[in-house]
Order: C-alpha cells, then structure tokens, then sequence
C-alpha cells in the first residue's frame, strides 16, 4: 500500500449505550464536542469529541460497547481513497466494508472503508471530502 498518501490517525470510534453519558464523562477530561449526527443509515446518534489532534467517535451500539476492549476501530486520515481500496483488495487486505462507504460527516461529507487487522480490530482509511 502507498503509505505516503497515510497523513496520520484521524480518531478512535468508541461504541456507548449512552451517548450522553460518554459525552458528559469525555468532557470532564476536556474533550469538547466538535460535531454531532445521525448516522443515516440506522439512525444513531454520532459524536465526535476533540481535544487538540485527539478526535474521538462515539456512537450509539448497544451490541458491542461495554465489552471488553470495545474500542471498535481506529481510522486513519488518508488521500486518494479510491486508489488505497484498489490497491488494499489486490495486497489480499480483507475489507469489513461494502466497498467505500461515504457520510454526510463533517463539512462536505467522508468517504472510507475498513479492513480487518491482524487481531480483528477494524481498521478505517477516511477521506474527508
């Protein structure tokens, strides 16, 4: 994969059961809520918290959070995802994924995908459009 087109982390997706709750506990550590959603494709609440370039995700799924490690995935700010995804499926990476997925996040909209790490954690290359 062409790593000169990875610029760095973009956040670090966090499941709750309570998004208040997550909120409330984040801000008391100084994180300020940056941006807030709905996922359009199931209707859960989205927010995302900052602190200088510490960005997190946190999202309604009651299915995983509480567990364990349930850090659900980290992402990775990148260019050109287009050419990242063709290049992931010809190196064999397997993609968790319906091809490149796009969002109404942020300004304009993100478009990414995820690809299984080698210890089943998700790894998502974002494009902010």
């Amino acid at each position: 994969m062409d790593t000169s087109k990875i610029k760095g982390i973009d956040h670090i997706g966090i499941p709750t059961k309570d998004i208040e709750a997550t909120i409330a506990f984040y801000e008391k550590l100084g994180l300020k809520v940056s941006f807030r959603t709905k996922n359009p494709n199931n209707g859960h609440n989205v927010a995302f918290l900052t602190l200088n370039d510490l960005v997190i995700e946190t999202y309604e799924a009651a299915e995983i959070s509480g567990k364990n490690g349930a850090v659900d995935h980290f992402s990775l700010l990148v260019s050109d995802v287009e050419s990242l995804y063709k290049e992931a499926l010809d190196e064999g990476y397997e993609i968790l994924t319906n091809g490149i997925e796009t969002l109404p996040f942020w300004e304009n909209g993100v478009s990414f995908f995820k690809v299984k790490g080698p210890n089943g954690e998700a790894v998502e290359l974002l494009e902010k459009l």
